[in-house]
């Protein structure tokens, strides 16, 4: 599965690296550190492989939440 968006790039490039050992956790950003040992454990290598062969020229920096903003803004309207 490719990765969606240049953040989770790069958090899965922060977890593949943690897992195999490249990445102290004091190098890891307080913010995701948590998050990046928990993609570390429940992923396998060739999962993390996958999510990090991405090329990132195309990605967007960010990705939305998806229809479900759109949907509240229709309510609302």
């Amino acid at each position: 599965m490719p990765a969606k968006s240049q953040s989770q790039f790069g958090i899965m490039g922060m977890a593949r690296a943690y897992k195999a050992g490249k990445l102290k956790e004091s190098d890891i950003p307080k913010g995701v550190l948590n998050k990046v040992k928990q993609i570390a454990e429940s992923m396998t290598d060739e999962q993390l492989s996958e999510f990090t062969s991405t090329k990132t020229k195309r990605l967007p920096k960010h990705v939305g939440k998806g229809p479900r903003r759109r949907i509240r803004k229709v309510r609302s309207a």
